[in-house]
């Protein structure tokens, strides 16, 4: 005759089993709290000329930037991906964010997205939507400013913080990520060197070409 202890240890193994099915099962759905989107990133800059009465902005004034590096940080300041554009200025990430709850109508979450380009200037973006209109996709267009000379060249950004508070998030960034200066260039006359902007290239990945 089987006992009530038998039965019971058949119980919790049945029990068990089953959990351990579960956690297995592949889920596309993200957690909850959580939302999930495939974001495209186009990465461009202005060509010279355009801009003024006699040639307004469209869609031929801009020019993709190639292996431009994207930095994505979720409101807790983790990294959550990072990657370079290819030859059309395009990168596309599957990006999975905390739902935002100022937005109690949206399913909606927010990152804070850094792009740096060799040849050109930073440009950090604070409040970029994941998922903003509820079909799990969403498109950022990114604009750089060439680095010039006789210019001061500096991060550009999209929010009110004071610039030397955002300079020094950038910095921190930059260096989690292993992130090295671009060359050296002349600036205006009579300043000499100037501090270059970040580059798209990591120590990382010099390691591992030299290798």
């Amino acid at each position: 005759m089987i006992s009530k202890l038998s039965i019971m240890l058949v119980l919790c193994l049945l029990v068990s089993a089953s959990t351990a099915f579960a956690d297995s099962s592949p889920t596309d759905a993200p957690s909850k709290g959580y939302v999930e989107a495939i974001m495209c990133f186009k990465v461009s800059s202005v060509i010279d000329g355009y801009g003024t009465k006699k040639k307004p902005f469209n869609d031929k004034s801009f020019r993709p930037i190639p292996n431009a590096r994207l930095i994505i940080i979720d409101y807790k300041g983790n990294i959550v991906a990072n990657g370079l554009t290819d030859s059309k200025g395009q990168w596309s990430i599957k990006i999975n964010t905390p739902i935002d709850p100022r937005f109690p109508t949206k399913n909606m979450g927010l990152v804070t997205v850094i792009t740096v380009a060799d040849g050109f200037n930073e440009f950090i973006n604070f409040n970029v939507p994941v998922n903003e209109h509820g079909n799990r996709k969403g498109k950022v267009a990114i604009t750089l400013r060439p680095i010039k000379p006789d210019a001061r060249n500096e991060p550009s950004f999209d929010a009110g913080f004071h610039r030397f508070t955002v300079f020094e998030m950038l910095d921190y960034y930059a260096k989690q990520i292993g992130l090295v200066k671009q060359k050296q260039i002349q600036g205006a006359e009579g300043f000499g060197e100037v501090d270059m902007p970040w580059s798209a290239t990591s120590k990382k990945s010099t390691v591992k070409k030299e290798q």
